[in-house]
């Protein structure tokens, strides 16, 4: 049976074990114990390595860690700051986002924030499975999805790229190109196969080769 949610943010630190990043949902055996000003101990335990911990300071390595409606509040609120020194801050995510930050939106007015003064976002489409399914690229490389039909592998890693990066670099502005050049565009999903395919066809512009 699914535990109700409590809409506590839990803070929770990745397990540092290497390939692990395991982190308790609830925090049911995380402590967290200030030291000073400036660092923090963590302890925790991870259901495959056992008990771990960690000391969080600015320049360690370890962080801690909120699930990700939360991780976005505080960072979009961050932005927000008035010692900005009058810098537009522009937020680009996913067309699924849209949803999570309409919460995201409400969450920021309820601390205060009056709606001129929330931050600007651009959607961008969604690049999806033969099925449907967003393109998961951290489900691929699990291992826990199949590279779907269409997809190329330089999708995953753009090192993959089977020509040079002047090129891959044409090809990319000849898409974002297409994208700007009708609203429409960011109202809709593409297929892998589809991006594939504008993204090797003859770019309209070319950067000249070092």
């Amino acid at each position: 049976m699914a535990r109700p949610s409590t809409g506590t943010p839990h803070l929770r630190i990745p397990c540092p074990h290497a390939g692990c990043g395991w982190a308790e949902k609830h925090a049911e055996r995380t402590r967290v114990r200030l030291t000073d000003r400036d660092s923090a101990t963590v302890a925790a335990v991870c259901l495959h390595h056992g008990p771990y911990q960690a000391t969080i300071t600015l320049t360690s390595g370890a962080y801690l860690d909120l699930a990700t409606l939360y991780r976005n509040l505080v960072k979009e609120l961050a932005l927000t700051n008035p010692t900005a020194g009058g810098t537009l801050h522009v937020m680009v995510k996913g067309g699924d986002w849209v949803f999570g930050s309409l919460l995201i939106d409400e969450a920021l007015q309820a601390v205060g924030l009056t709606h001129t003064q929330l931050p600007t976002r651009l959607f961008c489409p969604q690049i999806v499975t033969d099925t449907g399914a967003k393109l998961s690229r951290s489900l691929i490389r699990e291992g826990r999805a199949t590279l779907p039909t269409g997809a190329a592998p330089w999708m995953l890693d753009t090192r993959q790229w089977p020509g040079s990066i002047t090129e891959y670099t044409d090809q990319l502005l000849a898409v974002t190109a297409i994208l700007l050049s009708d609203p429409r565009h960011f109202f809709r999903s593409y297929s892998a196969t589809e991006i594939s395919r504008i993204m090797t066809a003859p770019a309209t512009r070319s950067v000249p080769s070092p």
